[in-house]
């Protein structure tokens, strides 16, 4: 039995059939798979699926057999189906909206009805109306009302229980306000409980209060894995910060590399812990810094290099530059003034300069000290005669009495005081000699009585040495007995050498 052993009259028949169906497909391909290719040649994203897709849409314009003819044209009427309404959809569209326009025949919804009642915006007989056009009967249109206002969740209903009845007994005052299925309301009721989180666990295993089996067990209820347990259980301790780690690496002495590893430790990104740690360590005061530079390199080179390591902006370089060299203290510079040390052809006169140790100006230049200063300080660190010396001096013709006015304002005399103390360098006549002259008439009463006063007398005392000179002067051209001369002895009014002196006046040895 077969298409080319026909041997029946159902054979030949269906033999025929067969034979037409496949001219019939043939002429369906031939119609529709050119519009096809063209169709899908329009579609370059068709490269873009799977192998085996392709091969498929591409029979679908190419055909291999004749069997393809009704899933051509299945195809191509669905595509055709598709195409026609999507083209004539907008044109659908707008003659839906034409034909309302002429109507008038949409209404809100029964729940745009609700939302606008709830919020006032439209009458109850309004409400009642739009509910009864979608077949709602008043006593259904409240029921739809009260449904669409918002009510508290079940979460929420236990925790106002809590509050407004019996905490321990929440059934009680929650079935008031919502039908609660009681084979739900435990989980409900748990879910409404505070839990110990994963930060209050920590606390608790830090205090003591749980041991780290009670730890683990709570955390695992919490719902971490296990796998996660050992480090929640570390997160429990906060590290101290990298400061402090830095720190108490130093003092440990644990190395450069533990230091650095505690430093990310510490919430430091690894590529910069080295950076941190030179930011942290101490570095020397940028006083100390232009010391040691002063000390290595006088002019100070390198010092912008350094003063910028420890974060010195370089707009300050000169800043720093120029007080590196010092100036002596104010009273050094008065002491050099008034030693002449700002008048070089003064200080040359003297020989101030003289012995000026060439090492000085080098060890000067190391503490900051221009040769011009160190100069100074060395023809001010002679040591100067006392103003005895030099009254001495004066005494004997060595100097005159301006030299001896410069060496009292090298001494730091007050100008006030330095003629006075001249005066004073000269010595007094002694109270023989006043008594001599007066005898002899070089001096007269009144310069005795200033004699007197010379000699640290009071003006009372000086009056009463006046008098008895006086007399005494006169005794003796009188015969001045040696019992005037005890008298005046007892009386304290002369001294025991004086007193002598007068007896060896008249004429009484010893």
């Amino acid at each position: 039995m077969g298409l080319k052993d026909k041997q029946t009259y159902g054979e030949y028949y269906w033999a025929m059939q067969v034979e037409a169906q496949k001219f019939f497909d043939e002429d369906i391909e031939k119609t529709l798979s050119p519009y096809i290719r063209g169709v899908f040649a329009d579609i370059p994203e068709i490269s873009e699926l799977p192998a085996g897709m392709q091969n498929f849409i591409r029979s679908m314009g190419d055909p291999p057999l004749a069997g393809f003819g009704d899933l051509v044209k299945l195809t191509g009427a669905e595509f055709g189906a598709e195409v026609i309404k999507e083209a004539v959809e907008p044109s659908m569209n707008m003659l839906k909206r034409a034909i309302n326009r002429r109507s008038l025949e949409t209404w809100l919804t029964p729940l745009q009805a609700v939302t606008l009642s709830s919020r006032r915006k439209i009458e109850d007989d309004y409400f009642y109306l739009l509910t009864a056009s979608a077949g709602y009967e008043k006593i259904v249109a409240d029921a739809l009302f009260t449904s669409e206002q918002p009510y508290p969740s079940i979460p929420d209903l236990v925790l106002y229980s809590r509050y407004h009845g019996d905490p321990e007994n929440v059934w009680s005052e929650i079935t008031k306000h919502y039908n609660i299925d009681p084979v739900d309301y435990p989980i409900w009721d748990w879910l409404g409980l505070q839990r110990i989180n994963t930060i209050q666990a920590q606390s608790l295993l830090k205090r003591g209060f749980y041991s780290e089996p009670d730890f683990y067990n709570e955390i695992s209820r919490i719902g971490w894995h296990r796998v996660d347990q050992n480090a929640i259980q570390d997160l429990s301790y906060i590290l101290p910060n990298p400061m402090l780690l830095v720190q108490g690496g130093l003092m440990q002495d644990i190395g450069d590399d533990a230091i650095i590893t505690n430093i990310s430790r510490g919430d430091i990104h690894p590529d910069y812990a080295q950076t941190y740690l030179d930011a942290v360590l101490t570095k020397p005061a940028s006083q100390d810094i232009v010391s040691y530079e002063l000390r290595k390199d006088p002019s100070l080179s390198n010092l912008p290099e350094r003063l910028r390591k420890i974060g010195i902006h370089p707009d300050y370089n000169s800043l720093y530059k120029e007080l590196a060299f010092q100036i002596p203290p104010v009273a050094d510079i008065i002491t050099m003034a008034v030693r002449e040390a700002f008048t070089p052809e003064i200080a040359a006169k003297f020989g101030q300069y003289e012995d000026y140790p060439p090492d000085l100006e080098t060890w000067a230049m190391k503490k900051g000290l221009s040769k011009e200063w160190s100069q100074r300080y060395w023809a001010a660190h002679w040591s100067l005669p006392s103003p005895l010396q030099g009254f001495e001096m004066l005494h004997r013709g060595v100097i005159n009495e301006g030299e001896l006015n410069m060496l009292l304002r090298a001494l730091d005399v007050m100008p006030f005081w330095r003629d006075k103390l001249t005066q004073i360098a000269y010595r007094r006549l002694t109270r023989v000699d006043i008594r001599r002259m007066y005898k002899q008439g070089v001096l007269d009463e009144k310069e005795v009585y200033e004699s007197y006063l010379q000699h640290g007398y009071n003006p009372e005392n000086a009056e009463r040495m006046s008098e008895f000179t006086i007399r005494q002067t006169l005794a003796t051209l009188s015969k001045f007995t040696s019992g005037d001369i005890i008298k005046a002895f007892a009386s304290r009014m002369i001294t025991n050498s004086e007193a002598i002196s007068l007896l060896g006046d008249i004429g009484i040895r010893r």
